[in-house]
């Protein structure tokens, strides 16, 4: 989908065409960088309450965490493309069921 496309389906006031499958990996790209963001800022934070807990979290906590994290963003993200591509190809079950009958 070029520029023009991609700017009339987010346009598209009837919801004709879906932009969610072009912006999936944009929107999980950034999901990544604030889970990143958020296990920093939670070993910082784990450092400065004590050196043993910081360590834990840095070695064990923060990566389990952002692990799961991304593992939830991306099944959520795929369940929703699927969801898309489902409406898309029965749309066009309907659209060729239509022709046949006409």
């Amino acid at each position: 989908m070029n520029a023009k496309e991609f700017f009339a389906a987010l346009f598209d006031l009837a919801f004709e065409r879906f932009v969610t499958i072009q912006l999936t990996g944009l929107v999980y790209a950034l999901a990544l960088a604030v889970g990143g963001i958020y296990a920093l800022f939670a070993v910082v934070g784990a450092f400065e309450a004590s050196a043993g807990l910081g360590v834990l979290t840095l070695l064990i906590l923060a990566p389990l965490g952002f692990l799961l994290y991304a593992v939830a963003v991306r099944v959520t993200l795929e369940a929703l493309v699927s969801l898309i591509r489902i409406a898309e190809n029965t749309r066009e079950i309907r659209d060729a069921l239509r022709k046949e009958k006409a």
